[in-house]
């Protein structure tokens, strides 16, 4: 899908391994949803510029936490906190972070969160999320 909307060649695409997918999950002790291992598996180590300029392929999604929860930090009164369950998945420029609950289902929906803010719901489903950037992204290329 990627290659339809302006990001390509195929062959300059890459997923990630089972194992590195495994290794998350062992690290941050949740199961990732199927929607997100579906994903990582085809673009998860090199998109071709998608999502460029955030911390999105593998090795990023193993930092990103820690990320966000240094961003979280710096507002004494923000009343949001992660759950051990929450997976942060991307981040955007150390103030930026998107995340589901790993908990949720096989597609769970997706929350960004802006620095200083409560986190907003963006999409309903990972899968609905990754598809809107994919295509708000391409048009963006035309």
């Amino acid at each position: 899908m990627l290659a339809e909307h302006g990001y390509g060649p195929t062959n300059e695409i890459e997923g990630c391994t089972t194992e590195e997918l495994a290794q998350l999950e062992a690290e941050f002790g949740v199961e990732l949803p199927a929607a997100y291992r579906s994903c990582m598996l085809h673009i998860g180590k090199s998109t071709n510029g998608f999502l460029r300029g955030s911390e999105f392929t593998y090795p990023a999604p193993k930092y990103q936490r820690e990320f966000a929860e240094d961003s979280i930090e710096r507002w004494d009164d923000l009343e949001f906190s992660l759950k051990e369950t929450d997976f942060v998945f991307r981040g955007l420029q150390g103030s930026s972070f998107w995340f589901f609950n790993t908990e949720d289902g096989d597609d769970p929906p997706v929350y960004l969160y802006m620095e200083d803010t409560e986190p907003e719901l963006v999409a309903d489903t990972f899968s609905e999320w990754l598809f809107n950037e994919i295509r708000n992204k391409g048009e963006k290329r035309d």
